[in-house]
């Protein structure tokens, strides 16, 4: 390898879109778990399994984005390369679990309420939504990235962790002011169909971009 080629890769590497998402969302993954946990709020703790498979989501694109700047990598006719489309395809299935085993816990939930902390819940899903905004427009506003099949898993993935903060900000409200427990759970429901809707959407466009039809 060229001193040029070397030097190419080693700035990419810094300059990896996703590395401080990475970092942030990891951080903060640990602390909502925990507060999660402590308050007793499903609304929390599958925010935080949301972001905990944003951590695997964003490492894995991170690595695709990183791998597909090579020059040796093989691209697809779309012009992403094969590890990218093959990163989406693991991201959209992974948020596709995660959902489902939310809305079953929310199901029991119903049926069993658990006691919620609202004040602590709203406290800790202020800053998760706060981490979230700037992570989603990290994300966002890179070049391509409604094209980009990676970039749009990775970015699925924050955006039903942002949607999830708000509704685990607004449940803790309801809980606070009027102690009715069934809306953490139906407000977890709600904002997981919203983010399977649209998950489901990525998968259909990773399948035509494979089968080259649309």
């Amino acid at each position: 390898m060229s001193k040029h080629q070397h030097q190419i890769e080693n700035d990419h590497s810094h300059n990896n879109p996703f590395l401080f998402p990475f970092l942030l969302i990891l951080v903060f993954a640990f602390i909502e778990l925990a507060g999660g946990i402590w308050t007793q709020s499903l609304a929390l703790l599958g925010d935080a399994w949301h972001m905990f498979s944003d951590v695997f989501a964003l490492g894995l694109a991170m690595y695709a984005s990183h791998h597909a700047s090579k020059p040796h990598s093989k691209k697809h006719a779309s012009g992403q390369s094969h590890i990218e489309i093959t990163a989406s395809i693991i991201n959209a299935v992974l948020m596709v679990m995660v959902v489902i085993y939310i809305i079953i816990e929310a199901a029991h939930r119903l049926k069993t309420p658990h006691d919620v902390t609202g004040g602590y819940v709203m406290l800790i899903a202020f800053i998760g939504l706060v981490v979230n905004i700037v992570v989603a427009k990290l994300l966002h506003h890179q070049e391509d990235g409604n094209k980009n099949h990676n970039r749009r898993a990775a970015f699925l993935h924050v955006l039903g962790d942002l949607l999830g903060s708000v509704a685990a900000l607004a449940a803790g409200a309801v809980i606070y002011f009027t102690g009715w427990l069934p809306i953490d759970p139906l407000l977890s429901i709600f904002i997981s169909v919203l983010i399977l809707i649209v998950t489901l959407k990525l998968i259909k466009d990773i399948w035509y971009t494979l089968h080259g039809n649309r």
